[in-house]
């Protein structure tokens, strides 16, 4: 097979279509940019769904491994899986894309194939709360591995590319998400979906996440019983649960407490821009990633942003949002209820800062040239408006 026929292939997340997470929105974003470039793209997708299973979608190739029934297992089996069809194909492969460090079975696996491979190594998944030891030192020490084996490392923030250089002593290639563009709703169309859950515009904060310790939903949750802003007539919306975990269960046990609202996860888009547009404030808790996806869509369309005061919170945010202490936040929450309307100031940094044009381009330079540089646009120069940029 020749180099022009050779294919791309996009792999270590659930896959396609992306109703997961960030991971799966942006092989989602930069694949189909890749194919309207005149590339060859195969999606690894992991747990096949046989009766449901599409072997095409928007003119990318899906490509279905099993994985584990075992939970803990998954990420371990379903990158061997995907490695060892990249080895006994890699002569059909001109790169490959791996999505997170968990996945070191494939990625070792792609290395001795001799497949040219770039990795997005994550955020530092080894300080989250839920993980066991065991996974924490298996985390750590993957990406430790991926370090040295891979010379071209993805990192998604400034501060994860800071801490491989410091601690992993190397080099990654800055290249972070993109934002998607805020889409108008129609004010009738917004106040209906917000009535299925019984909300009224500007009368609610919101947390969309999924319902984990390093997220904070239940902290959150109990700050704001705390700030007595019930008493005003305001909700707090907390946006994820999916599995019935003893933390997400505590989460799930404040529903209808002070004005706390519990809902399951939410995929279809529309709801959620309408509860992103319509929120008082949206409060953003993941304290271990880099450039989360959850902040950028919030600050594409939100009027506030209540954010954790870590590195991360602050790169995206830069001077704008508030920033709160997850050991203190019941005064932040009363700050809140007093704050300016950010709106267009937040929803321009966005789209000024995350591009996912500029995302891809990126990504393409690796393939092309083995480097690559995140260089966003101007928006105001394009032709036409895209998404946000960093």
């Amino acid at each position: 097979m020749s180099s022009d026929t050779k294919r791309i292939a996009f792999c270590g997340t659930r896959g396609l279509p992306a109703n997961y997470g960030g991971f799966e929105t942006a092989v989602d974003e930069i694949s189909k940019r890749f194919v309207a470039n005149g590339h060859g793209c195969d999606v690894f997708c992991r747990g096949s769904r046989r009766e449901g299973e599409v072997a095409e979608f928007e003119g990318r190739k899906l490509i279905y491994v099993t994985g584990s029934k075992h939970r803990s297992l998954d990420t371990f089996v379903s990158a061997f899986q995907t490695g060892w069809r990249l080895f006994r194909n890699r002569r059909d492969y001109r790169h490959a894309f791996w999505f997170n460090n968990a996945n070191l079975p494939g990625i070792l696996m792609t290395w001795f194939a001799g497949i040219p491979m770039s990795v997005n190594t994550d955020g530092l998944e080894w300080r989250r709360a839920k993980w066991s030891w065991p996974f924490k030192l298996y985390y750590l020490a993957a990406s430790f591995l991926v370090a040295c084996i891979s010379r071209r490392l993805i990192s998604d923030s400034v501060a994860i590319q800071r801490f491989y250089r410091k601690h992993f002593l190397t080099r990654s290639f800055m290249i972070p998400y993109g934002a998607p563009d805020a889409h108008e709703m129609e004010d009738f169309e917004s106040v209906s979906l917000l009535s299925r859950y019984g909300l009224r515009p500007d009368k609610y904060f919101l947390q969309i996440t999924r319902f984990e310790p390093d997220n904070l939903p239940l902290e959150t949750a109990r700050a704001f019983t705390e700030s007595r802003l019930s008493i005003k007539g305001y909700k707090m919306v907390l946006v994820g649960f999916r599995d019935a975990t003893p933390y997400a269960m505590a989460v799930k046990s404040l529903d209808g407490e002070s004005g706390v609202v519990v809902l399951n996860a939410i995929y279809e888009s529309k709801i959620l821009t309408a509860l992103r547009g319509n929120c008082y404030c949206y409060v953003h808790g993941n304290s271990v990633g880099g450039t989360n996806p959850a902040l950028l869509e919030a600050m594409a369309s939100s009027p506030r942003i209540m954010a954790i005061d870590c590195e991360f919170s602050r790169e995206v945010l830069g001077t704008l949002g508030l920033c709160f202490d997850p050991k203190n936040i019941v005064p932040m929450y009363k700050n809140a209820a007093h704050a300016p309307d950010q709106r267009a100031q937040l929803s321009e940094r966005v789209r000024q800062q995350y591009q996912w044009e500029a995302v891809a381009k990126a990504y393409m330079q690796l393939v092309e040239r083995g480097t690559a540089i995140y260089r966003p646009v101007n928006p105001s120069l394009r032709k036409e408006p895209a998404p946000g940029r960093f």
